[in-house]
């Protein structure tokens, strides 16, 4: 006979919506409910907040703006593009008016793009990168390159791959002091001898984009110190990561592409009007870069699907335009917002003295003893090369003597590092008619 024993009250269950763990999950799922709808309501006011901010620029930038002359540009010009699809957002349309002129763009990529490790988790279905995959991502976005140059009208042989790997560039340069980056470039401008050289901003907020300018320069330079160009190509500049540029973001075809405000007297601006079929087939070769359309950066790419392209002629400013409303990263100690160089005074000049020159970095917030700060000094003369590291307290603006003398054309780039990697990369070029930008 079985004893029947009755239940404690207190091992009573009570039913699940009841319960005190239940309400807390409830009211959590309510407020991120309310929360996304709130999100959801505040898009067309910031779609439009956009706008507004767009068309003030236009009248702030437009007046800058200057036609980009073709037909000084001659009948070789190289891109010069960090990464495989940059030469598409910012040349594709100055590749297709060029071929109509009948002249010879060949396009220089290069980095293989193996740094963008969100891609190749979603586009090879991989938790764990092996080196393998990083290759086969390579081989996946050289051949999107060829499509998408194929639809604007180039031959494979008018792409060049120089296959250095993103990851270790800048560091390799930077840092350790490898020249083969310059010498590889200035090798193929000296074979393709380019009348124009179109190279990434030195304002650009990406620090490949940065770093090739810099290698861009040192290689002409070097060309040119040593002889085997005669004559030193037109230089130009295309922008493509810095703040809200370009704005609004999206695909906005009929909208112009307008440069940042606060870089508007750093340079002088260019635009190239696109028409209907020059845009078509722009937005059809961006499409070829399958490998990019992932949610967070697609919609960026699409922006530059616009009437016009842009392209600037920096001015060589020795002190150059203070970024400090322009923030890149979560800590204020990483992000340069300001190089300058100091001049030597008339009585220094007369002396023929050499005399040290201060180089300053001015930062974001104050530097941070977690950080590394730099300067690479780069000039013709291989014996006039260093890359000095910068003792850091708790200062926002750090300066150091530059001992070597800088009376060759000379490339200077500041940098900010953790570990082994490179995060921020401001450059500066000094050559004949240099400017001084407090004036």
């Amino acid at each position: 006979m079985k004893i029947l024993r009755r239940r404690s009250k207190g091992r009573i269950r009570k039913p699940i919506f009841l319960s005190r763990k239940w309400k807390r999950r409830r009211k959590v799922w309510r407020g991120l409910f309310w929360l996304a709808l709130l999100g959801l309501a505040a898009l067309p006011s910031v779609h439009w907040a956009n706008l507004l901010l767009y068309q003030k620029q236009l009248q702030t930038t437009q007046p800058f703006l200057l036609p980009l002359p073709l037909n000084k540009l001659g009948d070789r010009v190289v891109v010069v593009s960090p990464h495989p699809d940059d030469e598409t957002l910012g040349c594709a349309g100055l590749i297709q008016r060029l071929l109509q002129r009948g002249a010879e763009p060949v396009v220089i990529v290069v980095t293989n793009g193996d740094g963008f490790d969100a891609s190749i988790h979603l586009k090879l279905h991989e938790v764990q990168i092996e080196p393998e995959d990083r290759a086969t991502y390579v081989k996946m976005r050289q051949a999107e390159t060829l499509a998408a140059m194929r639809k604007l009208g180039l031959f494979p042989e008018q792409v060049i791959f120089l296959d250095f790997s993103e990851r270790t560039l800048a560091a390799d340069w930077l840092r350790n002091g490898d020249e083969s980056f310059v010498n590889e470039l200035a090798n193929w401008f000296e074979k393709i001898r380019p009348t124009t050289v179109i190279l990434p901003s030195r304002y650009d907020d990406h620090p490949i984009h940065a770093v090739v300018c810099s290698l861009g320069w040192a290689a002409l330079l070097k060309l040119a110190a040593e002889g085997r160009l005669t004559y030193m190509p037109k230089v130009l500049e295309f922008l493509i990561h810095y703040g809200e540029f370009p704005r609004p973001q999206g695909l906005q075809p009929s909208l112009e592409l307008l440069p940042p405000s606060d870089l508007i007297l750093a340079a002088r601006w260019y635009h190239l009007p696109l028409s209907s079929e020059m845009k078509q087939r722009k937005w059809e070769a961006l499409k070829c870069y399958r490998t990019q359309q992932l949610p967070l950066t697609w919609r960026f790419l699409k922006s530059f699907v616009r009437t016009n392209e842009l392209f600037s002629e920096p001015f060589l400013l020795t002190d150059q335009i203070d970024r400090r409303g322009e923030p890149r990263s979560l800590f204020a100690g990483l992000d340069i917002t300001q190089i300058r160089l100091d001049l030597p005074n008339l009585a220094h000049l007369a002396s023929g003295k050499h005399r040290p020159r201060n180089f300053s970095i001015k930062l974001r917030g104050k530097a941070n003893s977690h950080f590394r700060y730099g300067v690479k000094v780069w000039q013709p003369n291989p014996h006039q090369r260093s890359t000095l590291m910068l003792k850091s307290g708790k200062e926002q603006t750090l300066t150091t003597k530059l001992s070597i003398p800088l009376s060759e054309p000379t490339v200077l780039v500041a940098f900010t590092a953790y570990g082994k990697h490179i995060l921020d990369v401001a450059p500066m070029v000094l050559m004949d008619g240099v400017e001084n930008g407090s004036h």
